[in-house]
């Protein structure tokens, strides 16, 4: 059905317009979603965030195989056992895994290698995690923080620009620790569009060798760690999950976008339009979690356009689909060259 509404040019997707042109719905009741839907972006949550982490402790305990407990801030001494210790960080590229310090730079340790012998450690990140998913817009859904790996960063550590993967089922998000540590540089740096978040671990204030700090950043947003140039930075990597029973829990929606969405959707015809996601996903999480995966602008936006849909009436209801979109522009004779883009899209269809 969608092959040949696309051969009479009743595709809700354009070609007009110059390149740089912001795309429009056509019609006025898709012109009107539109505006709706983009008022759900308050629901969206925090891109990226972080500051002290008043809910841990000072020293989360660690102890690394046969080394006593590592007492922080890092000392050169102790760094060179700890190092011992350690591999060296590799990085993916085009699904293969590599190791170029002219990339990435840095030490690295696996869960299994560390244990947090503080007991208060525990009940600070449980804490911490839930004023995360509070921000990240996901209040009363209990997200999961598994240990990814710790990081050890020397004079001269760094990590280019980068998206990071998906290292856990149903992950969405990062959360970067770092204990207390004395060091210059360092800053991780991430994208949103052209906006650029910052976050300096409490060097600027001068509490970074004595409190812990954080920061939380989508797992797709680009973002990169700026060459530590002095001292030694150590750092515990997060990964921020959906909990395995995501696709049971609801949230009680009290805002009232969704009233006006039902109301649109109900004067629709036979028609149908696209909304264009801003996260990257895996075909897994989109297979495991179905719209469940979403999250950021792109959960809220889908949200609004979900329990708006639920109170229409039946022979009004849309029909969702997740699909990926194909750009294709074919090399001509003259000397134009050939691009192209993938992204995936949330179809609405009635």
């Amino acid at each position: 059905m969608f092959e040949a509404e696309y051969w009479k040019n009743k595709w809700p997707f354009g070609g007009e317009g110059e390149r740089d042109d912001v795309p429009v719905p056509k019609g006025e009741v898709c012109a009107k979603i539109s505006k709706l839907v983009g008022l759900a972006d308050e629901n969206a949550g925090e891109y990226s965030f972080g500051g002290q982490a008043d809910t841990l402790p000072v020293d989360p305990g660690l102890f690394v195989d046969s080394l006593r407990t590592i007492s922080l801030p890092l000392v050169e001494k102790q760094v060179k056992k700890l190092i011992a210790k350690c591999e060296k960080s590799p990085y993916g590229h085009n699904m293969e895994i590599k190791i170029d310090e002219s990339v990435r730079k840095s030490w690295q340790l696996q869960p299994d290698q560390v244990e947090i012998k503080n007991p208060s450690w525990e009940k600070g990140l449980d804490k911490l995690t839930e004023i995360i998913a509070n921000r990240l817009g996901y209040k009363g859904i209990p997200l999961q923080c598994k240990l990814y790996k710790v990081l050890v960063y020397e004079e001269g550590g760094h990590f280019c620009i980068h998206r990071d993967t998906e290292k856990e089922d149903g992950m969405i998000a990062t959360l970067v620790v770092q204990p207390p540590s004395t060091h210059e540089g360092g800053d991780l740096v991430v994208y949103h569009y052209k906006e650029e978040h910052r976050h300096d671990f409490g060097k600027a204030d001068g509490t970074a060798a004595y409190l812990p700090h954080f920061a939380v950043h989508y797992a797709d947003a680009e973002h990169y760690l700026k060459k530590v140039t002095k001292g030694f930075r150590l750092a515990m990597v997060y990964s921020i999950c959906l909990p395995a029973a995501m696709h049971h829990l609801r949230k009680d929606p009290t805002w009232t976008v969704p009233d006006a969405l039902s109301v649109a959707i109900s004067q629709m015809e036979n028609e149908s339009f696209a909304l264009f996601l801003s996260h990257h996903y895996t075909k897994k999480s989109i297979g495991d979690f179905g719209c469940a995966a979403l999250k950021g602008v792109d959960r809220a936006r889908f949200q609004a356009l979900e329990v708006a849909n639920s109170r229409v009436s039946d022979d009004k209801k849309l029909r969702f689909f997740i699909v990926k979109m194909s750009l294709k522009v074919d090399i001509c004779p003259y000397g134009f060259t050939c691009s192209g883009r993938k992204t995936s899209i949330v179809l609405v269809h009635r």
